[in-house]
């Protein structure tokens, strides 16, 4: 837009001093200056108004030719920035469909608001590939430009969540700003993708109920969790410092926390802990979820692990990768 204020601007300047010119120096009332100045920038071919001396034809030669000349560039710039914008939009919708059909096992988030753009950045952090769903074009730019694939649209619509291929999603994030809203989301998800992990924002433990019963996986109060930490940092501020540590993803050769789920592929499955973590791998096992169980915070190495367990462990990037590197949740 910056480029047409140059060109209106010298327009309106143009325009001016002819009303200005037939007004003063012509005699003519002001509207039959306006009237005047419209008709000879418009090259209509109407006669004057009134007869014209001399100084009057040679002004209006010059005022005819400056302003066709200026009224043109005018024109020229306007349709190249309308013409240019479609193109660019257009392109860059095409690449980013492109993007999204390509993608696979990837995350998609549901609102791109403070939560969401904390949850965007973190999934850029660990690698991971993720589509930004929002109904508002304007935030969907700023995604675009940290990098993540968009689509546009109210995530409680099908279309909308089959555009962001949900169907071949391994995660969803609900994270917009209303509870009512985040409800719908994860039903539309649950209904398309049976097998999709649904995290859903809530405000209030009545909504997170209503989110669990519609199918969400886990609920997530940012209140709550920003509360806890506050009162940590107060009474065990170490504790809250040493959880950071552990999560916190640093250079390539410090150990990271990082997640495994056993599957048949992953070669883990009916072994015992023992068994599968080695002396001298390098790799901690801090807790164990069974399908069924509850967490279990070091295990002993007699546990026997099955299809659908989730370890956490800490280890090097090398080692955590060796022993099963398609499965690592980072």
């Amino acid at each position: 837009m910056q480029r047409l204020i140059l060109p209106f601007g010298l327009l309106a300047v143009v325009f001016t001093v002819g009303i200005g010119w037939y007004w003063l120096l012509e005699d003519y009332s002001v509207l039959d200056a306006v009237y005047q100045t419209v008709i000879t920038l418009s090259t209509v071919g109407y006669e004057e108004v009134h007869p014209l001396d001399d100084s009057g034809r040679v002004f209006t030669i010059v005022f005819i030719l400056t302003g066709i000349g200026l009224m043109f560039y005018t024109a020229t710039a306007l349709v190249e920035l309308v013409v240019a914008g479609e193109i660019r939009d257009m392109l860059g919708r095409r690449r980013t469909e492109r993007r999204v059909r390509r993608m696979e096992n990837h995350v998609i988030v549901c609102g791109y608001g403070r939560v969401g753009q904390e949850i965007a950045h973190e999934l850029a952090e660990h690698h991971v590939e993720h589509v930004v769903v929002d109904q508002r074009a304007d935030v969907l730019i700023e995604a675009k430009e940290a990098g993540a694939a968009v689509a546009h649209g109210d995530a409680t619509e099908e279309p909308v969540l089959r555009e962001a291929h949900v169907d071949r999603a391994r995660a969803l994030v609900a994270a917009a700003d209303s509870d009512v809203g985040n409800t719908y989301i994860v039903l539309t998800a649950r209904s398309l993708n049976p097998d999709l992990f649904i995290v859903a924002r809530a405000g209030s433990p009545a909504a997170e109920q209503r989110m669990m019963s519609a199918g969400a996986n886990r609920v997530i109060s940012p209140y709550q969790i920003a509360g806890r930490r506050m009162a940590l940092s107060v009474v065990q501020p170490l504790m809250l410092d040493f959880v950071d540590v552990l999560s916190a993803r640093r250079t390539p050769d410090e150990k990271i926390l990082a997640e495994i789920v056993v599957d048949p592929d992953s070669g883990l499955d009916g072994q015992t802990i023992a068994e599968a973590f080695e002396a001298g791998m390098g790799i901690s096992l801090l807790g164990l979820e069974h399908a069924d169980k509850d967490i279990m915070i070091g295990p002993s190495g007699s546990e026997i692990l099955h299809d659908g367990d989730r370890l956490m462990i800490y280890g090097s990037p090398q080692s955590i990768e060796q022993l099963s590197a398609p499965h690592i949740a980072r």
